[in-house]
């Protein structure tokens, strides 16, 4: 009787040009671009009728800002969070003799490793091509965001060179300012947006200091930033005269603080943190 052959089990290439998949990146329960897409809605108005009647650009919206720019991010800013594409390169090479191991375009390429042209090329573009398209079928604010989003992910690629170049604050920009002025853009009509964008840079100063704090840059600063992001909730809340809101707010930006008097990561936290800044767009939906 014949041994079955041992070694790996063959490769099957994809049956498609582009291979799109997708998955949770951690928990869904915290801050992130599509959630902020919501809040914005929210914040801008929008009641169960109005998302009904515009639900196909709704859904561009998010698909824009959470899935596309979130990759594009993800793939400029951490290009080594990406799986292996060596097996892609050996059954796509080409056999050259300036491509030959060792050697500087080969490194560049990422012939002997990973390399950013690599990561540009096979990765990057794909989805960049797909973010354009989308932009130019919802609105021409839509593709001046989309490239506004490539050259910030292009500076958080930077940072791995300049370490001066402030990743936080990018990384703030493309999960909440961003999608919430996209929303502002496309859905906002001729409605007074002050009050929502406000809101918007309120969030967005709060998610900076959150992350900083939880990265292991936490200090007396970046707790001076949370708690002055609420007091400025509060204050926003107040001046329009929302004070029931209020209530609502407070109470789930509690859990912060318990977690800090208790000397627990803010991290643990994060669901409130969703809550509060859906709760707060919803409030001001109720003035617009």
């Amino acid at each position: 009787m014949s041994e079955a052959p041992s070694g790996p089990a063959p490769v099957l290439a994809g049956s498609s040009i582009i291979d799109v998949r997708m998955w949770f990146d951690e928990s869904p329960w915290r801050v992130a671009a599509g959630w902020t897409v919501l809040a914005a809605g929210l914040a801008a108005g929008l009641n169960v009728d109005a998302f009904v009647a515009q639900a196909s650009t709704f859904v561009l919206l998010f698909v824009l800002a959470d899935p596309l720019w979130g990759s594009i991010w993800g793939l400029m800013s951490a290009p080594d969070s990406l799986p292996s594409l060596r097996r892609s390169l050996e059954r796509s090479r080409v056999w050259l003799p300036y491509l030959r191991s060792g050697s500087p375009a080969a490194r560049l390429f990422g012939m002997d490793g990973p390399g950013i042209l690599v990561v540009i090329y096979r990765v990057a573009l794909p989805v960049i091509f797909l973010a354009l398209v989308v932009s130019l079928i919802l609105h021409p604010a839509a593709l001046w965001l989309t490239l506004l989003l490539i050259g910030i992910s292009t500076a958080g690629w930077l940072h791995h060179q300049v370490e001066s170049i402030p990743i936080g604050i990018l990384y703030a920009l493309v999960t909440v300012a961003l999608p919430w002025l996209l929303v502002v853009l496309v859905l906002g009509g001729e409605t007074n947006q002050t009050p929502p964008l406000l809101l918007a840079g309120l969030w967005t100063l709060h998610f900076w200091a959150t992350e900083t704090h939880s990265a292991g840059g936490g200090n007396q600063l970046t707790l001076a930033v949370i708690a002055a992001t609420h007091v400025g909730l509060a204050l926003l809340l107040i001046f329009l005269q929302l004070p029931l809101w209020l209530v609502f707010l407070s109470i789930f930006l509690l859990p912060t603080w318990l977690a800090v008097y208790q000397g627990q990561s803010i991290q643990r936290v994060r669901f409130w943190w969703l809550a509060a800044m859906l709760t707060s767009g919803l409030a001001l939906g109720q003035i617009i």
